[in-house]
């Protein structure tokens, strides 16, 4: 069976228990010579999963996808943007004992609807439906509650989520108490590293895997909460990097994030990172590359009966460029903010993987980003809102000298009734770009610096 329908047979499978054990299930089976049917006995498991759902659709309308209007000749038609796209995601959490939980996520999405056929009756076609899953992981804690394991695919992430923030296989020991947990962890990035040579069937690609040119992740963590006024949560990441050929890079990343309430309407959010590392034969001569780099971010939140406010300051350092000195101050970015922005950031309504704040990490430009979110709250349910935003790289070296990225700006509205369960949100806006944006993003003349314009919607439910 190949990979493809090995996926969809899953997906099917997963779908039909979702939909199976919602329902308590039948009495026993007879005594036919089949297995017996699992049933919630009094004293026996609870085989009944809690369920959540998460449903969107999007729709996202953009005048071009870089800042320069030049008609691209071998692409006349790729210039502007268009996605009308649907993601619903079934979450299943199993407790069929006290002490042991196995969750399983699905995500079918995002498919795009000019892309994505769900009719397509071809399980190999290209244009089949998307079809992920997101987690599936097993924990066991202890009868007192005092330590645990958590084993399996999961949703990774440092305190800050600046380090790392991803989907991985990985296992978790961790002790935990009224007010803290203490973990470590050990795990792997996937990576498109294949370490045997001519495997020509499934035995190969078994017997020739090996743990020479992977991506692992070693980590140890503490949450410390304090009269739910405020939380600590410090850490060290290692990421140890060996999916280049002789050229491993380690990258050890001490961390904090604190969080702290202030009075009844007020938090604020502080997350530094401090990175030291080696990347091995990386530099001039084959010689060692030392890494020293660092970041930072501040978010205030305040929200009142009627108006809020959010301003989000995020700052991570860039290289000079210089190639010969043997040093990299750049910080190794995972692509998650805090920031409200939506094209000097990560959308948050749909990550396109193609963000000013990613372009300027991968060229080790640093980044200096500021942001404010003002609302008003016409109702429980209703709210309007405004986003300002602006950004710099660190560094000019790797933009030709240039160092504004641009400044954005968005108009919204957001109606969420049902206790929030439902979100209907409308917004437009754009981003007057600098010219180290178009240094960064601009395919043809990279001196061109004329603005994006944008329109965006959804619907989401989330359960």
């Amino acid at each position: 069976m190949t990979t493809t329908r090995m996926t969809r047979a899953l997906a099917a499978l997963a779908m039909g228990c979702l939909l199976l054990m919602a329902v308590p299930a039948a009495g026993s089976a007879q005594d036919s010579g089949t297995m017996p049917v699992l049933t919630n006995q009094p004293g026996g498991p609870n085989l009944n999963p809690a369920i959540d759902l998460f449903f969107q659709s999007y729709f996202l309308m953009q005048n071009d996808n870089d800042f320069d209007r030049t008609d691209p000749i071998y692409d006349a038609n790729g210039r502007t943007v268009g996605v009308l796209a649907t993601t619903f995601r079934p979450g299943l959490t199993f407790t069929p004992i006290d002490g042991i939980t196995l969750r399983y996520v699905l995500e079918i999405g995002e498919n795009v609807w000019s892309r994505n056929d769900l009719d397509d009756i071809d399980p190999n076609a290209e244009e089949q439906a998307l079809v992920r899953h997101k987690e599936v992981w097993a924990q066991v804690v202890s009868p007192d509650e005092r330590f645990g394991i958590r084993s399996g695919y999961q949703y990774f992430y440092d305190p800050t989520h600046l380090v790392l923030d991803r989907h991985m296989g990985a296992v978790t020991l961790f002790t935990q108490w009224n007010t803290g947990r203490v973990s470590v962890a050990a795990g792997q990035v996937p990576d498109t590293i294949y370490e045997g040579l001519a495997a020509t069937n499934d035995a190969d690609t078994r017997n020739d895997n090996n743990f020479e040119q992977d991506d692992f992740v070693f980590a140890a963590w503490g949450e410390l909460l304090q009269d739910h006024v405020w939380q600590l949560n410090p850490g060290v990441f290692v990421r140890w990097d060996k999916t280049e050929v002789e050229r491993p890079k380690t990258v050890v990343s001490a961390l904090a994030n604190v969080f702290w309430r202030h009075a009844e309407h007020g938090t604020l959010e502080l997350d530094v990172v401090g990175q030291l590392g080696r990347h091995e034969n990386a530099g001039l001569d084959n010689r060692d590359v030392d890494i020293m780099a660092g970041a930072a971010q501040l978010v205030l939140d305040y929200r009142f009966p009627v108006i809020g406010t959010r301003t989000a300051v995020l700052y991570f350092s860039g290289d000079d460029g210089d190639r010969y000195d043997q040093n990299d101050t750049g910080f190794e970015y995972s692509g998650w903010s805090k920031s409200r922005t939506m094209l000097l950031s990560e959308n948050r309504l749909y990550d396109r993987y193609d963000n000013l704040d990613e372009r300027a990490a991968a060229q080790k430009a640093g980044l200096v980003l500021a942001d404010e979110e003002f609302s008003v709250r016409f109702a429980d349910s209703l709210r309007c809102f405004a986003i300002l935003g602006a950004g710099f790289t660190r560094d000019g070296a790797n933009t030709d000298g240039e160092t504004f990225l641009g400044g954005e700006g968005h108009l919204g509205v957001e109606f969420a009734p049902y206790d929030g369960h439902a979100s209907f949100l409308l917004m437009g806006g754009g981003l007057l770009p600098g010219k180290a944006a178009s240094q960064l993003q601009n395919e043809i003349n990279r001196d061109s610096q004329d603005p994006i314009g944008s329109m965006q919607a959804s619907m989401s439910l989330s359960f």
